[in-house]
């Protein structure tokens, strides 16, 4: 009999198809090339900082548009406006029930609010706001992944965007 170590996240919700949100989200402001938002963040599992994207567990009665909302505006300190909602993926299947939904958002980086964003993070949370141009996306992932590990999610979806380009 084989035996298997996994890990079950225990605050899924009855009934939701995943734990959380995880946040793709634009910049799009007049005159300039459009911007993915990312986090950077300690993650004592990896002993490192990781960079990813925006991400969060839904809150009690919240559907995940409302969640991707909060999270990015918490984390980072922007509002968007909600484009495209994926159904439940996996995260990490060989190891975990984790399940998380892509959440698409486009920040108007014209409004007066998106200036000049600010965090309001939850205590006990570090996290640095990246801004990074989505053109060229992948070579500069690259490049940072020599100061911290990027998260697999943020990696593959920067493949996606080179294939696309070429």
């Amino acid at each position: 009999e084989r035996r298997w170590e996994s890990l079950s996240r225990t605050t899924r919700r009855e009934g939701a198809d995943s734990d959380g949100a995880d946040i793709i989200a634009t910049i799009k402001k007049s005159g300039e090339g459009d911007r993915i938002v990312l986090v950077k963040q300690f993650r004592p599992p990896m002993r490192a900082f990781t960079l990813e994207f925006p991400a969060g567990l839904m809150d009690p009665a919240e559907n995940v548009e409302t969640t991707a909302v909060r999270e990015l505006y918490e984390e980072t300190g922007y509002t968007g406006k909600v484009d495209k909602v994926s159904k439940a993926v996996s995260m990490d299947p060989g190891a975990s029930n984790c399940a998380t939904t892509m959440v698409t958002l486009t920040i108007d980086g014209d409004r007066e609010e998106n200036a000049n964003p600010a965090k309001h993070l939850d205590e006990g949370e570090f996290i640095d706001v990246v801004c990074l141009p989505v053109k060229g996306l992948l070579a500069k992932l690259e490049e940072l992944a020599e100061s911290m590990i990027i998260d697999s999610r943020l990696y593959a979806f920067a493949v996606g965007l080179s294939f696309v380009a070429s």
